[in-house]
């Protein structure tokens, strides 16, 4: 019974999409094209060459050095190997979808456990500061950067540690040193190591490897992007008729928040026109007072931040197919970016 719901939903979900595609295929072309150029402006030139250059480091070894050399910084907070330090460095320098990208390259190469990668799945997948600073920040026309990177990346760590001392039972970095994972480390690549004995990294193969990784998941991205971004036409049509029957409170709040949970950059974009930001010089500062709901701009601050952290079901679909043959539970990921979500929010009233 509940497969033929499901079935039945998902009938009616590609029919009445057919439908708006022959019947609103401007709109759906305008749609798509958008997804495709915030991909090519903004994804491919801020994640590519980290895709490419992680999956290098991973393949060739040299990651479990870049990981040695966080242990000063990060060793102290999170008390974990230099493999782990390295995929929470990385996932918060290179952003979404680094970080599964880096923790399933990892869960391949055995470099970690699956109860770790889930670990490191729950805070380390968040939208990338390249991704902010190029794209989000611009678009709001935020003043106060340093507060807000500041403040989208303190929450995840915070979770991250929340989670490392009441949540997950991992290794600490001691207890690391004396267990057979270590030894496991030694087979972590085919391209530094072979099924007997150590040998030297073939770099070129590790390059190639990674090249050929990093093109299938950009061009993967990207068609995720374009098809979400036309499913925007849903709720575009629902506003329209929203508007229509007479329901007009709060109705283009409503549609701009259905877009972004759909697909986040797109999202964004109606939501700068929704409060009609493309018509005013207004800067927004970073509001953190109970009044916050009673001050468009201040809302406006901090309601694209709290989708950012949610990332939408595009983020989440890209995961998933990154994720898909490792093991990783996507509900379990989806239940840790609603919390942090929740957690912003609650960061926000309060301070």
């Amino acid at each position: 019974m509940k497969k033929r719901l499901i079935q039945l939903i998902f009938t009616l979900f590609c029919c009445v999409f057919l439908i708006l595609l022959v019947f609103c295929s401007k709109e759906c072309i305008s749609l798509a094209s958008n997804g495709l150029l915030i991909w090519y402006r903004n994804m491919i030139p801020s994640l590519f060459p980290f895709m490419v250059l992680s999956g290098f480091m991973i393949r060739s070894g040299l990651s479990l050095k870049i990981g040695q050399w966080m242990q000063p910084v990060l060793g102290i907070l999170f008390r974990l190997p230099s493999h782990m330090l390295y995929a929470i460095f990385m996932g918060f320098l290179c952003g979404f979808p680094m970080g599964a990208k880096i923790v399933a390259d990892m869960l391949e190469k055995e470099q970690i456990t699956l109860n770790e990668g889930e670990y490191l799945l729950a805070f380390c997948n968040n939208i990338g500061p390249l991704y902010m600073l190029g794209y989000v920040i611009p678009l709001f026309g935020y003043q106060n950067v340093w507060q807000i990177l500041g403040l989208m990346y303190l929450v995840p760590l915070s979770y991250g540690l929340i989670l490392k001392y009441f949540s997950f039972k991992l290794y600490t970095h001691a207890d690391f040193k004396n267990t057979k994972m270590k030894k496991s480390l030694r087979t972590l690549s085919i391209c530094s190591y072979s099924e007997t004995t150590y040998t030297s990294p073939n770099y070129l193969v590790c390059f190639q490897q990674s090249l050929s990784s990093a093109i299938e998941q950009i061009t993967m991205l990207g068609g995720c992007m374009v098809f979400f971004n036309c499913l925007l036409i849903f709720p575009q049509t629902l506003g329209r008729v929203l508007s229509k029957s007479g329901i007009v409170s709060y109705s283009s709040l409503l549609i701009t928040l259905l877009s972004s949970l759909v697909e986040i950059g797109g999202g964004l974009q109606q939501l700068t026109s929704a409060f009609s930001l493309s018509n005013t010089n207004t800067k927004l500062q970073l509001h953190t007072s109970l009044s916050i709901l009673t001050d468009s701009n201040a809302f406006l601050t901090c309601l694209p931040l709290a989708l950012l952290t949610f990332g939408g079901l595009s983020c989440i679909a890209q995961t998933y197919f990154i994720t898909k043959n490792t093991g990783l539970k996507l509900s379990t990921y989806i239940k840790h970016k609603c919390i942090q979500s929740c957690i912003f929010l609650i960061f926000i009233f309060i301070f």
